[in-house]
């Protein structure tokens, strides 16, 4: 019996392409560690300038979210999202090669550098709608979130790689006043980096691949065949032409409704983060003078930072919803760049770097579930695609403030220190454009609440369990000493373990009432 539209990944492709969505999320992960992050300073080591060095982490940016407008079209043409993502990873790696030219002829005009820095950002840009809905159709449901959280911790050691590697060879270039030319290896490493990602990429089947089955196959795959297609459809998805991706955009721009709202925050938060954010690395590479390992170790930990804190983040969110864990990330990032002020301690600012880590965790990953939980699948193209370009304007418009306020000071420590508590102030008042937030004020205040008692129970739980099983074990010879008997071992463990069983069922009830707290307030 041939079974009719039932179609199953063959585990042999399946375990390829997952295999290659891993090495190609590595690599990817290597050259942002040791290429991207460290072209301000490459900037600063050209001597270029500060504002430059600030500039060529936020104008490349706005500019590549213009052309990635132009990216519906490309993809049209080439009729393959395979083929597309392919394409510009492999322009992204060029453009790194552009760089690592500049960091070996004697005089580069600081114009020049913005050029592949846009080209990279614009191929970056681009890259990301295509390979999101791409994946999609290659990675099964059932395992997609497993294999994705697996995937993310890879590219996050990747990048905590790149990063180190690239603060030892930049410390190596002191010693032998190689720095400038140190950047080349660097931007050379990126571009290899990416060069074998844009070869991952390639490896990749185009669609599912699928097969049907005849005969006990058959019998024994049906389940398996039926939430396969139930997840997602044979063949490749539709390529959005230009025209119909311009009339989605006017739409939103119409309507923007909650997604529109929740945009607007976002870019709010964004212009006040980028008046300090892009003058942190002038500051400790000019003004501190931090060497290459502590300016690598800072950023590091604010990395790690962020790495510890998204299981918990995670579990929040599943518990309370990702509204309140949003305000909890967008409070969070209120104070971090202020607290640069009180002190230029390097464990002072160590400790201010793991703390910004944890709360750009919780609020990162808080506007990630918002996006998937306020803009529909239909919108979500369109919505994106204004964010994208919003969001690198405010970028750049919190640059050019940061930027006039420098100057304006003079440029000297007090100048920076002004600048990071004006835009810990201008995060402050970014608050009020948040959508509902007296309501997710109230809520998040009673959620904290709820988990603050609950956390308090549990450590009651356990210190009551702890005396059952301590008083157990005194009262037994006791028992003995009057029956003239001892407890076999089966029977002490059982009465141990009934104890442990009903503090346990405790702690259940205790939790699950408070999870139906929390949804009953959502």
């Amino acid at each position: 019996m041939i079974m009719q539209a039932q179609f199953v990944p063959r585990r042999k492709t399946l375990r390829r392409n997952l295999k290659a969505m891993n090495a190609d999320g590595f690599s990817f992960s290597v050259m942002v560690g040791i290429a991207e992050t460290y072209l301000p300073a490459f900037v600063l080591a050209r001597g270029l300038g500060e504002v430059n060095a600030a500039l060529i982490a936020t104008v490349p940016v706005m500019l590549g979210s213009l052309l990635q407008l132009l990216a519906p079209m490309a993809l049209q043409r080439l009729k393959s999202y395979r083929r597309f993502v392919v394409l510009t990873a492999s322009i992204q790696a060029c453009s790194m090669l552009v760089l690592m030219g500049m960091a070996l002829v004697p005089y580069v005009p600081a114009w020049a550098v913005f050029i592949p820095a846009t080209l990279y950002w614009a191929a970056g840009l681009s890259v990301g709608p295509a390979w999101n809905t791409w994946v999609e159709y290659l990675v099964p449901q059932k395992i997609r979130s497993g294999f994705f959280a697996r995937r993310s911790r890879m590219c996050h050691v990747g990048v905590l790689l790149g990063l180190i590697s690239g603060g030892l060879f930049l410390r190596w270039s002191v010693a032998h006043e190689l720095t400038v030319a140190v950047f080349a290896v660097l931007f050379g490493i990126g571009a290899m980096g990416r060069f074998v990602s844009a070869r991952m990429l390639a490896r990749q089947t185009e669609q599912l691949t699928t097969s049907q089955l005849t005969g006990h196959d058959a019998d024994r795959s049906v389940t398996a065949a039926q939430e396969s297609s139930d997840d997602c459809e044979s063949g490749t998805p539709d390529i959005i032409s230009a025209k119909d991706r311009f009339a989605a955009v006017l739409q939103a721009l119409k309507q923007p409704g909650s997604a529109g709202r929740l945009v607007l925050f976002l870019m709010a938060v964004q212009t006040a983060v980028h008046v300090s954010g892009p003058y942190f690395t002038p500051y400790m590479l000019k003004v501190l003078n931090l060497s290459w390992v502590q300016y690598m170790s800072l950023l590091s930990l604010g990395f790690i930072g962020k790495m510890l804190s998204l299981p918990w983040a995670g579990r929040f969110a599943n518990r309370f919803g990702p509204d309140r864990l949003l305000w909890v990330g967008s409070i969070g990032i209120v104070p971090v760049s202020a607290l640069w002020f009180f002190s230029q301690n390097m464990w002072w600012l160590a400790t201010v770097q793991i703390l910004s880590g944890l709360v750009w965790g919780c609020y990162e990953l808080a506007v990630l579930l918002q996006f998937f939980r306020q803009i529909p699948g239909e919108r979500r193209v369109a919505v994106l695609t204004l964010y994208n370009l919003g969001n690198s304007t405010a970028m750049v418009l919190g640059t050019v403030i940061g930027g006039y306020l420098l100057n304006a000071l003079g440029r000297g420590p007090d100048a920076y220190l002004t600048i990071f508590v004006a835009s810990g102030c201008m995060r402050f008042l970014a608050l009020l454009a948040m959508p509902d937030r007296q309501k997710a004020v109230h809520t998040t205040r009673g959620v904290v609440s709820e988990w603050m008692v609950r956390s308090v129970r549990g450590y009651v739980h356990s210190a009551h369990s702890i005396r059952a099983v301590q008083e157990i074990h005194i009262q037994v010879p006791q028992a003995s000493a009057v029956s003239e008997r001892l407890l076999s071992p089966d029977e002490g463990s059982s009465v141990t373990s009934r104890v442990i069983e009903d503090v346990g069922q405790g702690k259940r009830r205790d939790g699950s009432a408070v999870s139906q707290s929390g949804s009953m307030r959502s």
